[in-house]
């Protein structure tokens, strides 16, 4: 991919294209902008491939510029005061209602549905990201560290302090 092989640079799409999704739609909590967001990333990723130097894996790489671009994005908006989460319900509910077990269905989108509406509650953009990446990604808190660019001893600080947020929100609006 590093020498022009858009072939190769497809393969790396195809196999990150999902976290760089789920990363964008879970800290922006907006589905038209997670897809734009996400194509932003891809993008970015293939002009900068050359200066992708590998003192870390192309996964941290990619990372470290989804969350940098979710960052950004969220200070844009940063006046907002409230988010949208019926585009993203809209389409979990689409998503789960093709399964086959009615019941947990309903159990995974109503999960699905609290999680999301209580991480659009978060206060603060830099803990929300880094709850994301460990609690829903499952990143190490180093791949955090890295993709972040803050120091380890931040990243458990952000986490730590995100879920007490979150498990607050849940008390405070009735949530598991």
């Amino acid at each position: 991919a590093a020498d022009g092989d858009t072939e190769a640079f497809g393969l790396l799409v195809d196999k990150y294209q999902r976290f760089v999704w789920n990363v964008a739609v879970r800290t922006l909590s907006d589905i038209d902008e997670a897809e734009d967001l996400a194509q932003e990333v891809f993008v970015t990723a293939w002009r900068k491939i050359d200066s992708f130097a590998g003192r870390s894996t192309f996964s941290t790489w990619l990372y470290r510029i989804t969350v940098n671009r979710a960052l950004n994005r969220i200070k844009a908006r940063k006046n907002e005061s409230e988010y949208s989460d019926t585009a993203l319900a809209g389409k979990v509910d689409g998503e789960l209602f093709m399964r086959q077990n009615p019941q947990a269905t309903l159990e995974e989108l109503s999960a699905e549905q609290e999680l999301t509406a209580l991480l659009s509650m978060m206060s603060d953009p830099h803990r929300k990201m880094a709850v994301v990446l460990r609690e829903i990604e499952g990143l190490s808190y180093t791949e955090i560290a890295t993709a972040t660019g803050v120091p380890v001893g931040t990243v458990r600080s952000r986490i730590a302090r995100g879920r007490e947020e979150l498990q607050q929100l849940a008390i405070e609006h009735g949530e598991r």
